[in-house]
């Protein structure tokens, strides 16, 4: 973990190459010139997206996972922009919230796929990270599967409760 120190020395050195970049599309002579400045600023800009991706994914605890999705990133920048890669970020995240949340709803309801299905991928820490990430797509799946349903059919809701979830998965994932 970077000391405070080093950490101000960073945040330091980004803010000052912007406005040494700003400052050189400010001064420059000539229209080209001044557009050479702004392209330079877009692709450092796009340049720190993808490292504090990586940074954000990696200290979460996927670090083989962060390469991959700085890839993705970084290709979905080069060939279409920013707006690409942040499309690339928010449907990873939804992608793969989607799966974790309806395999997390599924042990809820007592399904034994499921359950093997996080004792062949999580330990604790990985599950616990997980769940933290996408504790609002839990809440998503829960409105549109159980309680839109109910609405419509009248049928009994299961009551979603996530810390009893997450308190079986204490259980299940226990080091053997």
């Amino acid at each position: 973990m970077l000391s405070k120190k080093d950490q101000l020395y960073f945040i330091l050195a980004v803010v000052g190459a912007f406005l040494f970049l700003l400052a050189g599309a400010w001064t420059s002579p000539t229209f080209a010139e001044e557009q050479s400045y702004i392209e330079a600023i877009v692709t450092f800009a796009s340049l720190l997206f993808v490292f504090s991706i990586v940074v954000i994914v990696a200290s979460i605890g996927f670090r083989s996972f962060a390469l991959y999705l700085a890839l993705f990133v970084a290709m979905a920048i080069s060939l279409y922009g920013v707006k690409a890669g942040v499309f690339v970020v928010v449907a990873t995240y939804l992608v793969w919230g989607f799966v974790f949340a309806i395999q997390l709803l599924l042990v809820h309801s007592q399904m034994e796929g499921a359950r093997r299905w996080f004792r062949e991928r999580y330990t604790f820490r990985t599950f616990d990270y997980e769940y933290k990430a996408f504790y609002p797509m839990l809440w998503i799946f829960y409105f549109f599967f159980e309680y839109l349903p109910h609405l419509v059919t009248r049928e009994p809701v299961v009551r979603f409760r996530p810390d009893r979830i997450r308190e079986e998965m204490r259980a299940i994932l226990r080091p053997r």
